[in-house]
């Protein structure tokens, strides 16, 4: 299961660029108005989304997190943990989607080490497939959903369950519905903290979303094709 291919850190480029300059011109001349909506949206999504799942779930995906020194950080120990306690209540044996590439100065993926720290804790390896190629959020989502359609998982009703912290669910559904993904969300932890840093957090998130909605309404005013790929 090993991943030592280093993933492209260029992931911003000319057209991240060039939306970034468009959203940050938008929260200008809107007073930050739709940045402020999307904030309301990150928080209400954290509060209200839920911790178990259904017996049906067809696939659990799990969204990963920076390493130190090769090893998860406690964050997205809980992530992963999330993905235990949910197995052990399950009848059925869904498969365990662990999404993200190397990141920072680590040797190993994300994914890779996601999938160590399950099977350390009893997971079956046969279980567990690796995405370990993408560099954020929306490359994450891009390439499970080609591992989801590409005929390795056995689909009746596509009911496909994403793990993450609960102030980044809202960006994650977003971005899934701008895909015409379907996906439940499920928490990591139990409640939602107010800490100064989890605050931060979300600020970030809905900074990110506004991003993502200005490269589409970017894409649909100049018709550049790249820059659809990209968010599609």
């Amino acid at each position: 299961m090993k991943s030592t291919k280093k993933t492209d850190e260029s992931a911003f480029g000319w057209d991240g660029l060039t939306t970034f300059i468009f959203s940050n011109v938008l929260i200008f001349l809107t007073f930050g108005l739709a940045l402020f909506i999307l904030l309301f949206k990150v928080i209400q999504t954290a509060t209200q989304s839920k911790t178990t799942i259904s017996d049906n779930s067809e696939a659990i995906l799990i969204a990963g997190l920076c390493l130190k020194n090769n090893k998860p950080i406690d964050e997205y120990k809980i992530r992963l943990n999330r993905v235990i306690s949910i197995l052990y209540a399950l009848k059925t044996k869904p498969k365990i989607i662990i999404l993200g590439g190397i990141t920072g100065d680590n040797s190993i993926s994300e994914a890779h080490a996601g999938a160590d720290y399950l099977i350390n804790l009893g997971i079956n390896s046969k279980q567990i497939i690796l995405e370990d190629n993408s560099r954020h959020t929306l490359e994450n989502l891009q390439n499970a959903r080609s591992i989801l359609f590409s005929g390795s998982i056995q689909k009746t009703e596509q009911n496909f369950i994403i793990i993450s912290s609960r102030y980044h669910i809202y960006r994650i559904l977003s971005f899934a519905k701008g895909m015409n993904m379907t996906l439940h969300a499920i928490a990591a932890e139990k409640s939602l903290s107010y800490s100064p840093l989890t605050i931060m957090y979300m600020i970030k998130e809905a900074y990110f979303l506004h991003w993502y909605w200005s490269g589409i309404l970017w894409v649909f005013i100049t018709g550049n094709k790249k820059s659809k790929a990209k968010v599609s």
